[in-house]
Formats: C-alpha cells, structure tokens, sequence
C-alpha cells in the first residue's frame, strides 16, 4: 500500500511540475525603427508576439493588438500581464506594440502648452502629433506585417493615461481602438483643461460604443504636505473624468480607485484589470452586437 501510494505522489508531483513549466514566461521582443516623417526625430518600436504565434496550426490566426506608451519601460509588465490574463482565459492571447516614448516624453504626451512661463512648442503640447504617428505610421505598419484583426488597445499610464484620454478625443485616431486604457492619467495637466473636453464630448461617447478603462492610485496617507493640493487636484481629476465616463450612454466606462496603492504600485493591478475590461466584450465592443 504504501509502495502505491508514493508512486501515486510521484506522478503528482511530475503532473504538477508539467502543469507549472506552463507559467514560464519568456519575452523576447522584436525591435523596429522608423524614419522621421511624421515626427522631426526616429522612433523605436518593440512587438511582442504571442506564443504559438509561428505555430503551423496557427498560419492563418488573425489576434488583437494592444499598443502601450512608455514601452521602453513598460513593455516587460505589460506583455506579462497580457500573457497571463491569456492563458488563465480572462483575455484572448494579442500581440503588444510598445512605443518608445522616453526621448521628448513630455513634448509628445501632453496635449497643449500651458501658460506657465516655460513651456513652448519644443517641450509641450504635441500628442496629436504623436497620434497621427501611431495611427498612421505605426498601425499601417503592424498591419501590413503581422496577423492582425481590427481590435486594437490604446493603453498609457501617467502622462501615458492623458495621452490615451486625449485620443480618445481625437476624430482622427479615435475609431481605430476599440479600447482604450487610461492608468492614473495626469488629468491635471494645464488646469484640467482635458477633463473640460471630456463633458463638452458627452454626445460623442453617447453615440460611439468604446471599452474606456480609467484607474486611479489613491495613497493620500504617505502624500508629503507640500504636494498634497497637487495630490488633490489629480484625483479630483480622474474621478472627474472615470465619473463623466460611467456616465455616457453607448461608451462602456470602468472607473477603478486602488486604495493604498502609489503612482507607480498601481500598475500590476491596473494593467491586469485594464486589459481585462478592454477584452470584456471580445471580438466586438461592449454594447455592440456582434452583427451590428
């Protein structure tokens, strides 16, 4: 009896060894660069593909494709958190294009310049440039060498965030995604102009069905006192926006607060719980039939 039984454990354990060789993850990114057309300077671009991707079996499989700013950064995280949320069966399995944003990162994020007596045209407010890269340069290029379908993600994080809420609001790029994520995005920036854009857009996101993921870091406790009014108005902010969200008719708005969690804590739950909410309706958009 006993004889059986540890064989019994023993191929437990080499069972359970297999089963957990299956959570190796391994990221081993494709670098392009492009020219400078739309932008003045050069722009690198990483692609993370899924696994099975060259597979025989899956010659023919189109995937979504979910594009990150700060991808220099947050390509590692961002491509983990996809591949996980796949295999547990919360997202389909996508292919990531993370962007490099690092060089001129406030230029190209921010939407305007702000009358602050510093700012100017060479360090501020050109997002909808970078924008028109993305849409026009980098998803024309994706597309035409990879499997894609016609889902894609816009996610950013801090500047990244508004920069995602800005396209959003920009009927040149908006109808490319059908999700956008937005973690704990700078809606602060120059007085909160872009929440203001966000109500005045309220018949847009009344009429257009979009997924819009919107998470906010709330850690007022260990805020030091001399930045706790501009702690303040960032929160405000967000909550503003996820509210005015949440509240549009066709657009499906997730607003998520992550108590005790910083800035930069927030991002293993928000991206996880991000990607979940952009897929929630997958293939089509929440609130969209898949004949519609």
């Amino acid at each position: 009896m006993k004889a059986i039984l540890g064989i019994l454990i023993t191929l437990f354990c080499f069972s359970a060894f297999a089963s957990y060789e299956n959570f190796t993850y391994r990221h081993d990114p494709i670098e392009h660069t492009f020219s400078p057309n739309v932008l003045p300077e050069s722009k690198k671009v990483w692609v993370a593909l899924p696994k099975g991707y060259h597979s025989p079996e899956n010659a023919q499989k189109k995937y979504p494709v979910v594009y990150i700013t700060d991808g220099e950064m947050y390509q590692f995280i961002t491509a983990e958190s996809m591949w996980f949320a796949s295999i547990v069966g919360h997202i389909p399995q996508a292919i990531l294009v993370a962007i490099d944003t690092n060089e001129n990162r406030a230029r190209d994020l921010t939407p305007t310049v702000p009358d602050d007596g510093h700012s100017s045209v060479d360090t501020t407010g050109q997002s909808a440039r970078l924008q028109s890269f993305i849409n026009d340069e980098v998803v024309a290029f994706i597309d035409e060498n990879y499997r894609t379908n016609d889902f894609r993600v816009l996610a950013g994080h801090s500047l990244g965030g508004l920069f995602t809420i800005t396209a959003a609001l920009n009927t040149h790029v908006q109808d490319t995604f059908k999700s956008y994520i937005a973690l704990d995005p700078s809606m602060w920036w120059d007085n909160a102009l872009i929440v203001n854009q966000v109500e005045l857009s309220a018949a847009l996101f009344n009429s257009k069905a979009y997924n819009i993921y919107v998470a906010a870091a709330h850690d007022h406790d260990n805020v030091p006192k001399e930045f706790f009014a501009d702690y303040l108005a960032h929160i405000q902010a967000i909550a503003r926006t996820g509210h005015l969200l949440l509240a549009a008719d066709k657009t499906t708005g997730t607003y998520d607060v992550f108590q005790s969690e910083n800035h930069m804590s927030m991002l293993h739950q928000g991206l996880y719980k991000g990607l979940r909410a952009a897929f929630a309706c997958y293939p089509v958009t929440c609130g969209v039939s898949a004949v519609d």
